[in-house]
């Protein structure tokens, strides 16, 4: 499958389904999820039975909190591959940013029905097991609450990264999913707002000494 894609039309190119994925994959981890939405569609356009680019897309939407877009391409997701774990994760990842957490458990569940050890949905499983997206049991989920942005402006230190979209998304990939801290450990712009916001909330740093998994509700696109 390939879709002309006129930029300059005095030389167009064709481009595929899986050069169209990698444009979005790319664009997803750079943080620009609009971008990579589009990318995404693009592929889905000319291949609509892939079930890695719903998936795919529904971790861009979420990334956005475009929780029912998130959750209707996870649900097409498992449509096309029931018996793909992944897609019960992207389920229990849009449920559960839409505040459905009953429903974020049972996507987890169905997925660890399928394979017991998948860490991405244990977590998720857990981060639900309190009713409150596991916030209230998390204590990142306490560092990186509601009132993040405000404490990221107010820090002389912090307020630059904004600026910074892939640092944005990466914030708003940890206010959902707090899990998903051990995903971000080498980059230096979290690790600097973690240390801030821990002084913020705790006083002091807490001990390294859990080795967290993978996110669960954001798998990055394969």
């Amino acid at each position: 499958y390939q879709r002309r894609v006129h930029g300059d039309i005095s030389n167009p190119t064709l481009m595929s389904a899986e050069e169209f994925k990698q444009k979005g994959n790319a664009a997803f981890q750079a943080g620009k999820n609009e971008e990579a939405v589009n990318w995404f569609t693009s592929a889905i356009e000319l291949a609509p039975d892939n079930h890695v680019l719903y998936s795919n897309r529904s971790a861009a939407y979420c990334s956005q909190q475009l929780y029912g877009k998130a959750l209707a391409d996870a649900n097409k997701t498992v449509e096309l591959k029931p018996d793909w774990v992944k897609g019960y994760s992207r389920q229990g990842a849009a449920l559960h940013g839409k505040g459905d957490y009953e429903g974020a458990r049972k996507a987890y569940q169905r997925g660890l029905d399928l394979d017991p050890s998948n860490d991405a949905c244990k977590k998720g499983l857990e981060e639900c097991g309190g009713g409150m997206g596991g916030m209230g049991a998390n204590p990142f989920g306490q560092i990186f609450g509601p009132d993040v942005w405000a404490k990221i402006q107010m820090s002389p230190k912090l307020a630059p990264y904004l600026n910074e979209p892939d640092y944005v998304n990466m914030i708003k990939m940890l206010q959902a999913n707090p899990q998903s801290m051990n995903m971000f450990l080498k980059d230096k712009r979290i690790m600097d707002t973690f240390a801030t916001l821990c002084g913020i909330n705790m006083g002091s740093m807490p001990e390294d000494d859990e080795d967290m998994p993978q996110a669960p509700s954001k798998p990055p696109p394969k």
